[in-house]
């Protein structure tokens, strides 16, 4: 992708200010951040071949402050795909295209909820 076509993503982004193309674009951005997670993930638990101990290291790492951080910010992330993935699948297979911004207050809502709950559960 060139700096020109980034650009042109841009202003169209800040153009069309509503909550459909945010929501567009957070589906994007939160659907390339779990594949890059998904590979941190299948690197750190490769440790396994190379025996306990370096499982063990390479699990501790995560039992941190950051690494509570990192998997509450992981958890936000996955909700807002999964609530949007969500809603894009019943706009899409329910037909119900005239009740999108509805269904985004939905999900958004649903969020919420995910994150109060995931904030009590990993950060306390």
């Amino acid at each position: 992708m060139n700096i020109r076509k980034i650009k042109e993503v841009f202003q169209d982004l800040v153009k069309n200010r509503n909550a459909g193309m945010y929501a567009f674009w957070i589906h994007r951005i939160t659907g390339v951040v779990v594949t890059v997670f998904l590979f941190l993930h299948i690197w750190t638990l490769s440790a396994v071949f190379r025996g306990k101990d370096a499982y063990d290291y390479a699990i501790s790492k995560f039992d941190t402050t950051f690494g509570y951080l990192f998997q509450y910010v992981l958890l936000l992330t996955v909700a807002i795909h999964l609530v949007n993935g969500i809603r894009i699948t019943v706009v899409d297979f329910c037909g119900v295209t005239r009740s999108q911004k509805k269904l985004l207050w939905i999900s958004i809502f649903a969020f919420l909820v995910v994150a109060a709950v995931g904030a009590k559960t990993v950060l306390w």
